[in-house]
């Protein structure tokens, strides 16, 4: 007997602007804060669960009409992208469609409800209604319905990262939530001089150690693009004896108590009487990088850097507009350590590293890198350097703080929001808020990592100390 697929597509279509787009908003230029990212989709998954077991729960005619509706304001996510050389692209607003899948799925949602929504326990990857964009025919956005015996859906949405950050995509999600609803939205701003370089900008030093580290320019030689290969590994396999280690995905549950007690442990006596406050996600992100650093096989010595990509908008704040502006306006910080360090020092020295780095963070800083972005019309030769299984980096983005947790499209909120970050390699972080109508904050972090790290990771008493669930 052939078994029963888990998962089945039942419907597909291209969604386009209920009008037409008209013809002097036909191009859509992109910044050069757009053309450095990579062509690679930004995915998330937000689970509706039908608790009531509504009837038509999260149905086609709702999230397909508010779509199309919509899109006559997020007009370029219907558009197509267009090579116009020198490393450079264009949105071609032609109406094209945004890809619109439904699924079904033969389980209960409950049964990956109570076990945390963990990637391992789904079939993540058929969730979604693409992967990796592979030709200017692909969309720029692509949203997959997903529909469990229970009545629970998944919803999940690929953006292209070259068109949208996720403060963007959440922008644009909760903007089709409240059409949904017949709620008055604000429409996206797609004027590229928001993030244009102001006249007096000067490069700073700190600029060109910034982008000396963040990017990196291939040259072609014979070396440039050796892989190191283990002729007797499957094309697609992810182990092999010199291949990608195994990687598992971990759910960290942290609720306001724990919280505030990792705050509390973050500070000295001397810090209280000064009244040196750091803030809980200073705490936090410090207490997950040490335990990681301790969790890895690395010398004692190495440097350990967790890499965290913060929104510039809020750095923006003389312009409002900057507040709906759509595209990339992100940046990163990086926070390195060591394992002795981690040994020799406490929570608070490594907190206040934290704060330090993401306080000092001025809009002056994006403005140089802009100006050096500029300086060269080729834009072939900025490549954000990236290290996908490496054990002396981590990536790290916080997403808390973007209302995920609010996308009601009439149905009800919803349960949880999850990444799919197997895609990532070896060292990916994303924390979430949540509300459970609980006071206080409440974040799930979703953590990946090679098995036998992760193994050491959920047995870290700071880790148990704060978390209040683990699941895994």
């Amino acid at each position: 007997m052939v078994p029963q697929p888990h998962l089945v597509v039942t419907h597909r279509e291209w969604v386009k602007p209920t009008v037409e787009t008209p013809d002097h908003l036909r191009r859509t230029p992109l910044s050069d804060w757009d053309i450095v990212m990579f062509k690679s989709y930004t995915p998330l998954l937000i689970f509706y669960a039908n608790n009531d077991h509504t009837p038509n729960f999260m149905n086609t005619r709702t999230l397909t009409e508010s779509l199309s509706q919509v899109l006559e304001d997020f007009y370029p996510l219907a558009g197509r992208l267009v090579d116009i050389g020198n490393g450079r692209d264009e949105i071609d607003c032609c109406d094209a469609g945004v890809l619109f899948q439904e699924a079904e799925y033969n389980e209960s949602l409950e049964t990956f409800r109570e076990a945390g929504y963990l990637p391992n326990q789904m079939d993540y990857h058929h969730m979604f209604p693409i992967h990796f964009y592979r030709s200017a025919r692909d969309p720029l956005l692509a949203i997959q319905v997903n529909r469990f015996k229970d009545g629970g859906v998944a919803l999940a949405v690929m953006i292209l990262h070259k068109v949208a950050d996720n403060y963007s995509a959440c922008f644009f999600l909760d903007a089709w939530a409240k059409r949904a609803r017949g709620v008055k939205y604000v429409q996206g701003n797609f004027q590229r001089d928001l993030v244009a370089v102001p006249p007096s900008t000067v490069i700073t030093d700190e600029a060109i150690a910034h982008y000396r580290e963040e990017h990196r320019v291939y040259k072609e030689d014979a070396t440039s693009h050796i892989v190191r290969v283990d002729p007797n590994q499957s094309r697609f396999s992810r182990t092999s004896p010199i291949g990608p280690k195994p990687l598992k995905s971990v759910i960290l549950e942290f609720y306001s108590d724990g919280l505030q007690l990792c705050k509390k442990d973050a500070h000295t006596t001397e810090m209280i009487l000064s009244r040196n406050w750091l803030s809980t996600k200073d705490a936090l992100f410090a207490m997950l990088l040490r335990a990681i650093v301790r969790c890895r096989e690395i010398p004692e010595d190495q440097p350990v850097k967790m890499v965290l990509s913060v929104n510039g908008r809020s750095k923006m704040k003389n312009q409002k507009e900057m507040d709906y502006y759509f595209g990339n306006w992100m940046i990163s910080r990086s926070v390195a350590t060591t394992k002795r360090e981690v040994e020799q020092t406490c929570l608070a020295y490594t907190a206040a590293t934290f704060r330090q780095k993401l306080a000092s963070l001025k809009a002056s800083l994006f403005h140089s890198i802009s100006k050096l972005y500029t300086m060269h019309e080729d834009m072939t030769v900025h490549y954000l350097s990236y290290q996908s299984n490496s054990n002396a980096r981590l990536t790290a983005s916080d997403v808390s703080m973007l209302p995920f947790w609010r996308l009601d499209f009439g149905f009800g909120r919803p349960d949880r929001t999850r990444g799919y970050i197997t895609f990532g390699g070896n060292g990916c972080l994303i924390v979430f808020g949540r509300s459970d109508g609980n006071k206080g904050a409440m974040y799930d972090v979703q953590l990946q990592m090679d098995a036998d790290s992760i193994g050491r990771f959920i047995k870290d008493p700071e880790v148990r100390k704060y978390s209040r669930r683990i699941l895994y």
